[in-house]
């Protein structure tokens, strides 16, 4: 991330595990918006699991 743009940010592909695919510094940086999207993939699939059931 050190060479990335300015305004760059890091959305990794869920799962990921700090210290693992991500380094604990990364995770706690600006760049980092991982959680916040991975929030939102799980309302996209609430939301496909309520179509498809009724």
């Amino acid at each position: 991330m050190q060479l990335a743009n300015e305004k760059a940010i890091l959305n990794p592909c869920p799962p990921f595990y700090r210290g693992e695919e991500v380094s604990a510094d990364v995770i706690d940086s600006d760049f980092f918006v991982g959680y916040e999207f991975k929030k939102n993939i799980l309302r996209v699939q609430q939301a496909i699991m309520i179509y498809a059931l009724s």
